[in-house]
């Protein structure tokens, strides 16, 4: 279909960098800096000092970021990793790829795991935690952190949707052992394909999951591989950030800053034109211990199916993330016990377009027709 107002503008974006983005393929491709080269390199300074952060390596997704740094623990075989089943699928895939089970925790009305869930979920098994800051907010890392001490578990942050975000002044991903991020052209910071990257300020984890994702492969004292590069300490996988996506992301950091300003203020907008319908809106984000960089704008409603078939028609490409719980499909075969906020919320939720190139004309169209919905 043919979009009046699509989710994200792909477009618009590469318009505002074009120049940056085609110099960057010619050097790559003159050069043939395909792997593991001086952008890649460069991404991970970047983005380690934005974070205050020790170590970033990049990855190829938020996928494998999640299984190379739990796989970089070595948990025994069954053991438990608290999480949530409104996420994507990826983080249970994680948690089940390395032969942990996942413990499904419910959401509260942020859609963030429910800190007041989590400890009765604790078993002798329990190992981890794994917090998913979902659309582009911070869970309440305090609260998590102090559980996570009480009960010695460690904390591998999903912070796929939330690069940016903060808790009390600090960058969501920096709080646990290691944060886990995506670059997904979706996301806040998005590359033109798959990417992603792990942040941590502990060593033994760096330099497993650096390893972990070349194969096995070392580092070399002038950067990226030691001496011999066939030197393999175990097998690892292939799992590259690759120098394209690297160099892309690099350029997009100039714009990030202002990029979020901008999500934020189409939020606000959102929020103020929207506030007398009967829908729920975001949580209030006026609490200085929250900063939200709003990867996605999630509103509520239980006539959910009948608006989002309005506005879809009206050719406003509007999206539920997601439709059903990860533990109601079967094939995953998780433990089916009913979690009441994440089976209603599924049911309610519709995410907005919002993207730091729409335009105040498509803004006001988008409410026009939820509001004319609602009249009916």
């Amino acid at each position: 279909m043919s979009w009046k107002i699509p989710y994200i503008d792909f477009g618009r974006q590469f318009k505002k960098l074009q120049k940056n983005h085609i110099n960057n393929f010619k050097k790559i491709m003159v050069k043939g800096n395909f792997v593991l080269r001086e952008d890649v390199e460069k991404f991970e300074k970047n983005v380690a000092k934005l974070l205050k952060v020790k170590y970033v390596v990049g990855v190829n997704s938020c996928t494998d970021a999640l299984l190379l740094s739990l796989g970089s623990f070595g948990f025994k075989r069954n053991s438990e990793i608290i999480t949530v089943a409104h996420t994507y699928v990826a983080t249970l895939a994680a948690i089940r790829h390395i032969g942990a089970k996942p413990i499904l925790a419910d959401i509260s009305r942020d859609y963030n795991i429910d800190v007041n869930h989590i400890e009765k979920l604790i078993t002798k098994n329990t190992k981890a935690i794994v917090p998913v800051h979902l659309y582009g907010r911070s869970c309440n890392m305090s609260k998590i952190k102090s559980i996570a001490k009480k009960y010695k578990l460690k904390i591998i942050e999903d912070a796929a949707q939330a690069f940016g975000a903060k808790y009390n002044g600090k960058m969501v991903g920096t709080f646990g052992d290691v944060g886990c991020f995506s670059l997904h052209p979706l996301k806040s910071l998005g590359s033109a394909g798959d990417g992603g990257f792990i942040a941590t300020n502990n060593k033994k984890i760096y330099e497993k999951v650096f390893k972990l994702r070349n194969h096995g492969q070392g580092k070399r004292k002038d950067g990226l591989f030691e001496k011999s590069r066939y030197k393999i300490e175990f097998f690892g996988f292939c799992s590259r950030l690759d120098n394209l996506q690297a160099a892309i992301v690099n350029t997009k950091l100039k714009l990030f800053k202002s990029n979020v300003s901008r999500r934020r203020e189409v939020a606000s907008i959102y929020s103020k034109a929207l506030k007398d319908l009967p829908i729920i809106l975001p949580k209030s984000y006026s609490n200085k211990k929250y900063f939200e960089v709003y990867n996605s704008y999630v509103i509520r409603t239980k006539k959910q199916k009948q608006l989002f078939d309005f506005l879809r028609k009206k050719k406003i490409e509007v999206l539920i993330n997601w439709p059903v719980p990860l533990y109601k499909h079967a094939g995953l075969k998780l433990d089916k016990t009913p979690l009441p906020n994440s089976e209603r919320f599924c049911k309610e939720v519709i995410s907005l377009p919002i993207f730091p190139e729409i335009k105040q004309k498509e803004i006001n169209f988008i409410v026009k027709n939820i509001k004319d919905f609602f009249k009916k």
